[in-house]
C-alpha cells in the first residue's frame, strides 16, 4: 500500500490541510543566487501549519458576523456610536480668540433661581456665564455693563458665579457704580451680600467704599459707616491690613462732615513708621479740616473776641501738626507738595494775628527755597527799610502783638517753626539738601493774599515778577491768580495797571473774564477816584465788558455809576460820554428784566428770568443811571438844547422803573433804608419847581447809597 511515494507523502500530510506542493529545488537556487551577496542567509524552510478550513458549528456565526444585517450593527448604541464618531472627525477646530487657544468651557454652578428673578432672565444670565469662566473677563463685562445702566442684572450675574468662582473684582465694580450714584445704602447691601457670599473683600473693596463715602459726606450716618469698615480692617480676623490709603480716605470723610473728635480719634492710631505712616496727603487733610472748623458752621452770636480766640486756637493746632511735618521732612520720611504747603498757608492767612499772615511768607521761604523779599514783622530789619507800621483795625488789641517770648515763662517767639532749615552742603563726599516743594498756581495765590494783608505792595510785585518769569518758575497766571492780582493793584488804587491787567493777561490771552473780574477792576477806579483819569479808566472797563459778556454785570454798572455821580473833576463832557457808554447797558438790563437773562450753564437752552438780589442790583443799576440823567439835566455843564433828549430818556427810564417796581408788588426796596420807586419823580417836558425838588429829593437818596 505504501509502495507508491506518492501515498506514503499524502499519509504523512493532515486530513484538514491541503495538499503542498513540492519542494521546488529550481526555486531555492533562484532564492539563493538572489540573496547570494548576503553571508550566512539561509532559506528557511515553511514549518508553519495553515488551517484551511473552520469548525462547523462557527461557519453560521462567522457568515453573520461578516454580513451587513448584523444584530449589534442595527442597534441603537451602535448608531449612537457612529453618529459620535462622526461628529468628532467631521468637526472644525474654531480659530484662537486674540491669539489665545479656545478651552472647552465646562458647566458652571449657578445656584437656586431665586422667586423674584424670572426663568428667560435666568437663562439669559447662563448664557452670559458660559462664555464668562475667567474673572478678568467677568469683571470686565459687568464693568461694561453698568455703564449701560444695567446694574440689576449684573448683581444677578456675579451672584450667580459666586458659586463657582472668585469674582472679586466684579462686586467691587457694581460697589463703585452705586456709590457713584450716591446709593450708598444699596453699596451697602451689595456689600454685605457679597461677604455672606465668600467673596472676601480685598484691599481695593475698602478703598472704594471710603472714598465712595467721602463723596457722599452730606448723606446722614455716612462717618458712622466709614468709621466700621476703618475699624473691621483691624480686626483680628481680618484678611486685609490697614494702610495709609484707607486712613486718608476715613480722614477725608471726617473732614467733610465736620467731625473734628472722629478725626483726631483716627489721626492719633496713625503709626509714626512704616506702610501705615502718615504722608503728605495726610497732613493737608488734617490742615484743611482745622480751617473749615474755623470758617464753616461758626456759632452764631459770637463777639469779635470770641472769633478772635477760637481761629487762635485752630492757627496752634495747626502749628503743632507743622512741626511734626518738618520733622518728618528732615529725616526724608516725607516728600512735601505743593499741596500741603498751601493748606498751611491757608490755615494761617485766617488767623487772628498779623504775625500768623507774616508767617505765610516765611513758610514758602522754608519750604520751597523761594527768597523772602519783606522783612519779618517785629524785626529791626523792617524797621530798617522803612515800611509802616501794620495798623490792622480789625484785629482785636490783644493780637495786635508779640510780646509772648518777653514774659517770664521764655515761651519760644511765634513763628520759628517756619524759620528756614540750614543746609550743609559741604560735609562729606554727599551733599545733605533737602527736597524743595514745586510752586504753582495755588502758591501764587497765595503769596499775594499774604502780601495784601500785610500790606506789602512792592514786594507782591517782586514775588509776581519771580514766580511768573519763564527764567525761574514760569508759572502761567490762572483767572483766581489774577483776581488776586486786581485785589493787589486795588489796595494800591492802581487803576491804569488794572486796565492793563484786563487787557494783557485776559483778553489777549483769550482768557474769559467773569462777572466778579470787572467788579474787582471797576473797584479800583472807585478807590482811585481822586485820579484825574480814574473815570476814562472806568469808561475802558465798562467797554471791555459790554464787548466780553453776553449780560453786562449790574454791580458793576452801580459802581461806574456811582463814580460819574462823585466824581469831583467832572464835566458836561464826562457825563455825556458816561451815559453814551450806558445807553446800550441800559438795553441790556432792559431784556434781563423782560425776556432774561443768559443761562449760567452753557448746557441748559434758553434765558431765566431775574429773582431776588439779580433783580434788585438791576433795578438799582436803572436808578443809578437815571440819577446820572438827573444830575446832568439840573446842572448847568451843558446847554438846554442838549438837555431835551435827556429828559426826554429819564422820563422813560422812570416810567419803565415804577411799572417794574409795581409789578413785582410795590413793596420791593432797592437798599436797605432807601426811598421806594413810587418816590421817583418823572419829569415832564414843562419842567417846574415841583419836578426839580422831587429830582433833587431822588438825587439826594441817590447819594446816600453806597454802590
Amino acid at each position: 500500500m505504501l509502495n507508491c511515494r506518492a501515498c506514503l507523502w499524502r499519509c504523512m500530510q493532515a486530513l484538514d490541510t491541503a495538499p503542498t506542493r513540492p519542494t521546488s529545488y529550481r526555486r531555492n537556487v533562484v532564492s539563493t543566487l538572489q540573496f547570494g551577496h548576503q553571508r550566512l542567509f539561509r532559506t528557511a524552510s515553511s514549518p508553519i501549519r495553515k488551517v484551511t478550513a473552520r469548525p462547523g458549528h462557527l461557519a453560521e456565526v462567522e457568515r453573520v458576523a461578516r454580513a451587513r444585517a448584523e444584530p449589534w450593527r442595527r442597534s441603537t448604541q451602535a448608531a449612537g456610536f457612529r453618529q459620535k464618531e462622526k461628529k468628532t472627525l467631521t468637526a472644525q477646530r474654531a480659530p484662537p480668540r486674540n491669539g489665545k487657544a479656545v478651552t472647552a468651557r465646562t458647566m458652571m454652578k449657578v445656584g437656586i433661581r431665586k422667586p423674584t428673578t424670572s426663568t428667560k432672565d435666568w437663562n439669559v444670565r447662563k448664557k452670559e456665564l458660559r462664555h464668562l469662566s475667567d474673572p478678568l473677563e467677568l469683571a470686565g463685562f459687568v464693568k461694561q455693563e453698568l455703564g449701560k445702566g444695567r446694574d440689576k442684572e449684573m448683581v444677578e450675574l456675579v451672584q450667580m458665579a459666586s458659586h463657582s468662582m472668585q469674582c472679586i473684582v466684579g462686586w467691587n465694580h457694581i460697589i463703585d457704580y452705586y456709590l457713584a450714584q450716591g446709593r450708598v445704602s444699596r453699596a451697602f447691601k451689595v456689600y454685605n451680600d457679597m461677604k455672606n457670599r465668600a467673596q472676601f473683600p480685598d484691599s481695593y473693596t475698602y478703598t472704594i467704599l471710603l472714598r465712595g463715602l467721602s463723596i457722599n459726606a452730606h448723606e446722614s450716618g455716612v462717618v458712622g459707616k466709614a468709621l466700621s469698615v476703618y475699624h473691621s480692617l483691624s480686626a483680628h480676623n481680618s484678611r486685609v491690613e490697614a494702610s495709609i490709603i484707607h486712613t486718608n480716605a476715613v480722614l477725608k470723610v471726617c473732614a467733610r462732615a465736620m467731625d473734628m473728635d472722629a478725626l483726631w480719634g483716627v489721626a492719633a492710631k496713625i503709626p509714626a513708621r512704616g506702610p501705615g505712616a502718615a504722608n503728605a496727603i495726610t497732613y493737608a487733610t488734617i490742615l484743611n479740616a482745622i480751617h473749615q472748623s474755623m470758617v464753616v458752621n461758626v456759632p452764631t452770636g459770637e463777639t469779635e473776641e470770641e472769633v478772635a480766640a477760637r481761629r487762635e486756637r485752630g492757627v496752634m493746632e495747626g502749628r503743632r501738626v507743622w512741626e511734626d511735618v518738618i520733622k518728618k521732612w528732615r529725616n526724608a520720611d516725607l516728600i512735601l507738595e505743593e499741596e500741603l504747603v498751601c493748606a498751611m498757608g491757608r490755615l494761617l492767612l485766617i488767623g487772628a494775628r498779623p504775625r500768623d499772615w507774616d508767617d505765610v511768607l516765611s513758610l514758602v521761604e522754608q519750604t520751597m527755597d523761594l527768597p523772602r523779599l519783606v522783612p519779618r514783622l517785629g524785626t529791626a530789619a523792617r524797621e530798617q527799610a522803612g515800611l509802616p507800621r501794620l495798623r490792622a483795625p480789625n484785629v482785636p488789641e490783644q493780637y495786635r502783638f508779640d510780646d509772648d517770648h518777653l514774659s517770664p515763662t521764655k515761651t519760644p517767639m511765634r513763628g520759628d517753626e517756619f524759620l528756614p532749615i540750614p543746609v550743609d552742603r559741604t560735609s562729606g563726599p554727599f551733599t545733605n539738601s533737602l527736597s524743595y516743594a514745586q510752586p504753582g498756581n495755588n502758591t501764587l495765590s497765595m503769596v499775594q493774599e499774604a502780601c495784601q494783608k500785610v500790606v506789602a505792595i512792592k514786594a507782591a510785585d517782586e514775588y509776581w515778577t519771580l514766580l511768573t518769569d519763564p527764567g525761574t518758575y514760569n508759572i502761567v497766571p490762572d483767572v483766581n491768580n489774577l483776581h488776586a492780582r486786581l485785589r493787589m493793584l486795588r489796595q494800591n488804587r492802581s487803576s491804569a495797571r488794572a486796565v492793563e491787567t484786563l487787557r494783557n493777561d485776559f483778553l489777549n490771552r483769550g482768557l474769559q473774564p467773569r462777572p466778579g473780574t470787572f467788579r474787582i477792576a471797576m473797584s479800583t477806579c472807585v478807590r482811585d477816584k481822586n485820579n484825574h483819569n480814574s473815570l476814562k479808566h472806568a469808561g475802558q472797563i465798562l467797554d471791555m465788558m459790554n464787548k466780553t459778556l453776553e449780560d453786562v454785570d449790574p454791580k458793576t454798572v452801580i459802581m461806574y455809576a456811582s463814580l460819574t455821580l462823585d466824581f469831583p473833576l467832572a464835566t458836561g463832557q464826562d457825563f455825556i460820554d458816561s451815559l453814551t457808554r450806558l445807553d446800550p447797558i441800559l438795553h441790556n438790563i432792559k431784556i434781563q428784566l423782560g425776556v432774561g437773562a443768559a443761562p449760567r450753564d452753557k448746557r441748559v437752552a434758553g434765558a431765566y428770568p431775574l429773582n431776588g438780589t439779580e433783580k434788585q442790583d438791576a433795578l438799582m443799576a436803572l436808578r443809578k443811571i437815571y440819577a446820572v440823567m438827573d444830575k446832568l439835566i439840573l446842572s448847568d455843564m451843558v446847554s438846554e438844547e442838549q438837555k431835551k433828549g435827556y429828559k426826554v430818556g429819564r422820563a422813560k427810564l422812570g416810567s419803565l422803573v415804577r411799572r417794574l417796581m409795581f409789578k413785582s408788588g410795590g413793596k420791593e426796596r432797592v437798599n436797605e433804608g432807601e426811598d421806594t420807586v413810587d418816590e421817583v419823580g418823572v419829569e415832564s417836558e414843562q419842567g417846574g419847581e415841583g419836578e426839580k425838588s422831587r429830582a433833587r429829593k431822588f438825587d439826594g437818596n441817590e447819594k446816600r447809597v453806597k454802590g
